[in-house]
């Protein structure tokens, strides 16, 4: 029986860990909904014991990823960012996501992943925004008049025509119908031997290339 060497053993394992971790890219893939529009307007502080009320409807299955803009924020040594997910009627906890910060900057977003929702499309949500830390986090509002955005409550008090600053992400069931949409998403801005089967023969050439030069460079 022939005997594996070391080298042989560790080219092995490294095969398997970039296969796992272009796995898991795939997975982890999801497509934000342009329509929300993501700027900086009218600024609010979230402290502890106060809460952000948003509820909006999804557009399409699958929603698992909220994006939301920050400000800059004196928020001490840090804290906890908590969105909770609810169904419409705001009592039935469906997600929960946990962000630890040290620091909120002007203008960066942070993003609130969650298990995916399969059946989204066309429901709305109420969703739960909290800070819990010594001091507070500036979150920016805007003006959106999208028929998604359903309602908006800071602290108590319902602002109309308002929603955080924020934007939902979807993913599609599959690792394969995730790489179609991408491909479909940048199709307008490619050449013709950049789509569809030529795309896919050209990437999986190039990993192919990739594994093949560093298996070796290993063994010179």
């Amino acid at each position: 029986m022939r005997k594996f060497s070391a080298k042989n053993i560790f080219l092995l394992a490294a095969a398997i860990l970039l296969l796992v971790i272009l796995w898991k890219l795939l997975g982890d893939w999801s497509f934000p909904d342009t329509h929300w529009p993501i700027e900086k307007g009218e600024k609010v502080k979230l402290k502890t014991e106060q809460m952000i009320v948003q509820k909006f409807v999804a557009s399409r299955d699958g929603l698992m990823r909220i994006k939301v803009l920050f400000g800059n924020s004196d928020i001490g040594k840090g804290g906890t960012l908590e969105m909770k997910i609810y169904d419409e009627t705001c009592s039935t906890l469906l997600r929960d996501s946990k962000l630890k910060v040290t620091g909120l900057d002007s203008g960066n977003t942070e993003d609130f992943k969650f298990a995916r929702i399969p059946d989204s499309k066309g429901k709305t949500f109420c969703m739960d925004l909290r800070y819990d830390g010594a001091k507070s986090a500036n979150l920016f509002l805007e003006n959106n008049s999208l028929p998604e955005n359903k309602f908006l409550s800071v602290n108590g008090q319902e602002l109309s025509g308002q929603s955080i600053a924020m934007r939902p992400a979807y993913q599609n069931a599959s690792r394969w119908q995730n790489i179609r949409e991408l491909d479909q998403r940048i199709s307008q801005y490619k050449p013709w031997f950049l789509k569809g089967p030529y795309l896919l023969a050209i990437v999986f050439f190039f990993l192919l290339f990739t594994i093949s030069a560093v298996i070796l460079l290993i063994i010179v």
